[in-house]
């Protein structure tokens, strides 16, 4: 799916959601993203909600680390067993926690805008897609997630592992650190691999970015 209509329907989404139509619509937004969901299927599934206010996804690159926010997301439950999920990351969220606001605010700031406007290009890019295909189960509460990955206007498959619980109504997802290579998503800003030839510093920013994911999920 493209990025024009994944942004279309979020933005319909984020401008009619109501306690009454709330449900049917993030299940809409699970259904338009897995297609693996039949209609047959539907008295047998459980769906969560992902609590953006309690979830975060970590980032960490070179010497520093902080956290994104989540736009909107749920998971799929079929008998008990995870068949289904999606989560939206708001790129605009971007922000940096290893230096002290008080004392380095500007330098935050910078970096901050940097990221955003110059690495990600959130104004063209809002949205970083993560699209669940696969979940094997490991042992005990540990799955192989497998899925596709839409940022910068590329998609790529990403594996990692992650505890999943389920605890009466709430959802618990947590992965282990993970790491993606940002040039394989065409963000190649300050890369060792290919240097920006209008830096006269010559500075370079690792490629790896490390992340870790800890979602809440609500059943509805």
């Amino acid at each position: 799916m493209k990025q024009e209509t994944i942004i279309k329907e979020i933005n319909f989404l984020r401008s009619t959601i109501n306690r009454q139509s709330e449900m049917k619509i993030y299940i809409l937004l699970i259904f338009l993203f897995t297609g693996f969901v039949s209609r047959s299927q539907q008295d047998k599934l459980s769906f969560y909600r992902v609590d953006t206010l309690k979830s975060k996804v970590f980032w960490k690159c070179d010497k520093h680390n902080g956290l994104i926010k989540l736009q909107v997301g749920g998971f799929v439950l079929e008998n008990e067993q995870l068949v289904g999920g999606i989560f939206v990351i708001d790129m605009h969220s971007i922000k940096d926690l290893d230096m002290d606001p008080k004392q380095y605010g500007t330098a935050i700031m910078i970096l901050e805008n940097t990221l955003k406007n110059e690495f990600f290009e959130a104004d063209t890019y809002p949205y970083a897609i993560f699209k669940l295909e696969d979940a094997y189960h490991l042992s005990g509460d540990m799955y192989q997630l497998i899925g596709d990955f839409t940022m910068h206007g590329i998609t790529n498959c990403i594996s990692f592992k992650a505890r999943i619980k389920v605890d009466g109504d709430t959802l618990t997802m947590t992965s282990e650190r993970f790491s993606i290579d940002r040039t394989d998503w065409g963000i190649y800003r300050m890369s060792p691999k290919r240097p920006y030839q209008d830096d006269e510093n010559g500075w370079t920013v690792q490629d790896e970015v490390d992340l870790k994911i800890e979602l809440i999920a609500i059943r509805e």
